[in-house]
């Protein structure tokens, strides 16, 4: 991808693009729909404007970023989505990776991203706002989190120090940005706290915090804490010491709100599913949820949106079941039954989620398994973790799903439940039919080892971050959990192991054709931090470097 294109500001507005675009899904020029023509330099905009598309492109509010950002890949990979069909075959559904399909998550950072905020940082510390500054550090380091967590490897710190100077651009390793991950953090966190700003002011433009800063405090240290834990097998020294910062810190918890944009923003997903078809639910959410009689479920997920006619001729009616796909499958085209299936509870002007509080008891929790400076018990912890998350997403989620409340009793009586995930029975095609992975419940047993607890706190925050693919995806490879079904078929040519399941996504297209020469000695820092014995290069079954291949939990 050309530096020099990527790193201009995308002048035209998501609701201009929303016009100019077909109605329709754009798989096939992707690359060519999202360069801008334009080229505008964002400093060119009025103060206040430049930080709202950084601020929003997290969650890509623009329909065919949307789907090329994770929709088409990450999605797939996390256990919370699944396409009912495979775009004639040209998909990722298979493990045959489309190179094109993989680059959304490189087009959307750089573009949407970095390219505002490496400007903005940079002015507001020459101009004395530091907190203002902060704001940006940590939507960058959270952007070039998902992008080396997606890749490994990446073009970073010579794309923000010098972002125009028309050259190649060399690559950091794995490694080197997540240490840049926490200067980045710490820096923000300083200029949160030495912020003289107006509340009201920034509020205007603040799309996360509402100009809060003491709220910001806490994002960032979740941020920390998450990057921390991400790291433990890699580098525990470093992971224990980050953590217990961030804690000290302090972190979101029950009585703040999620960071949820709410700005008028199209939440796109709701396209993928109701308009055009391209997105189901994945059979490891349903199964999971509803075995385990989770109350959250109604507020995540419909039943099924139409008849579907089963394999035996019979007919489940419209709206009486959560039917969910199986990974892996060999549906080429719709229309077919599966688009039939249950989709996500979500409008267009659901807001998009960025961060959830109940993510971090989650964190603390583990945490606390491993015996470092939490604050409290690993139990409590993530009691308080599901408390959190339910009460929270029928805030969040109630409306739009018809729910009104959720009693407090209900809620203890799913934290103390023993029902596990259900058996996957595809009503349609029995060959998609597996066994439950997980067989854990939600209750809490003190006396079971720290690997049974540890699943029960990773399928909790599992549960609690949907929609987030990318946290879900990053914390599959690094634990193992929750256990997802493993691909029905597996068209990787061998670079992808079924059972382990895909590590990483490969560099994408322009990549290859405008900074080759950079990518090819990215490729060998992918491979020096791999710890894979069966694969290496630029392929779905390489590791990145906190995926360490080998190492158990603890």
């Amino acid at each position: 991808m050309k530096l020099n294109k990527f790193l201009k500001y995308t002048a035209v507005s998501a609701l201009a693009l929303t016009g100019m675009m077909s109605v329709n899904s754009c798989t096939d020029d992707f690359e060519k729909l999202n360069t801008n023509p334009y080229e505008v330099d964002p400093t060119s905009l009025p103060f206040a404007a430049q930080f709202k598309e950084p601020f929003s492109y997290v969650y890509a509010p623009q329909q065919n970023m949307f789907q090329f950002w994770t929709n088409l890949s990450i999605d797939l990979f996390g256990g919370y989505f699944m396409t009912p069909h495979n775009f004639g075959g040209s998909g990722n559904v298979q493990y045959n990776l489309n190179r094109s399909f993989c680059g959304g998550m490189y087009e959307n950072v750089y573009s949407h991203i970095f390219n505002n905020t490496h400007t903005l940082i940079k002015s507001c510390d020459e101009k004395g706002y530091k907190d203002f500054a902060g704001m940006m550090r940590v939507v960058q380091a959270y952007a070039i989190s998902m992008l080396t967590d997606a890749y490994g490897p990446v073009a970073y710190s010579t794309v923000i120090d010098d972002p125009t100077n028309g050259a190649s651009y060399a690559y950091d390793t794995q490694e080197q940005i997540y240490n840049s991950l926490f200067t980045l953090l710490d820096e923000a966190i300083a200029g949160f706290k030495g912020s003289t700003s107006d509340k009201e002011s920034m509020a205007s433009f603040d799309y996360w915090c509402g100009g809060d800063m003491n709220m910001w405090i806490k994002v960032a240290n979740q941020f920390k804490l998450r990057f921390a834990m991400r790291i433990v097998k890699a580098n525990p020294t470093l992971a224990k010491q980050k953590a217990e910062e961030a804690v000290a810190g302090g972190v979101l918890t029950a009585a703040d709100k999620d960071v949820l944009i709410n700005q008028g923003l199209t939440n796109e997903l709701y396209r993928m599913y109701y308009a055009w078809g391209d997105c189901g639910t994945n059979a490891n959410l349903i199964t999971i949820m509803e075995g385990m009689q989770d109350p959250r479920l109604p507020l995540y997920m419909t039943k099924n949106m139409a008849d579907v006619t089963c394999e035996d001729g019979s007919v489940i009616e419209k709206g009486t079941r959560y039917l969910g796909i199986r990974p892996g499958h060999d549906i080429v085209s719709k229309p077919n039954e599966y688009v039939n299936y249950s989709y996500a509870v979500v409008d267009y002007t659901t807001p998009l989620p960025v961060m959830f509080a109940a993510e971090s008891y989650f964190l603390r929790a583990e945490g606390a398994l491993r015996g470092w400076n939490m604050g409290g018990t690993a139990k409590d912890f993530y009691e308080e973790g599901i408390r959190t998350s339910i009460k929270h997403q029928l805030d969040y989620k109630g409306t739009f799903a018809g729910v009104t409340s959720i009693s407090d009793a209900d809620i203890e009586a799913f934290i103390n439940n023993t029902a596990s995930q259900e058996d996957l029975v595809d009503p349609v095609n029995s060959k998609f039919n597996c066994k439950a992975m997980n067989t854990v419940g939600t209750k809490w047993d003190e006396n079971a080892s720290n690997e049974v607890k540890l699943q029960q706190i990773i399928l909790q925050k599992w549960v609690a971050n949907f929609p987030l693919s990318t946290e879900a995806w990053a914390e599959y490879r690094r634990t193992g959990y929750p256990k997802l079904f493993p691909n029905y078929i597996n068209k990787s040519d061998g670079t992808i192991d079924t059972d382990e399941q895909i590590r990483r996504l490969i560099y994408s297209n322009n990549e290859i054709n405008t900074n080759n020469a950079e990518l090819q000695k990215g490729i060998q820092l992918l491979n020096n931090e791999n710890t894979s014995t069966k694969y290496s290069g630029d392929i779905g079954g390489t590791r990145v470097w906190w995926d360490q291949a080998g190492k158990g939990n603890f």
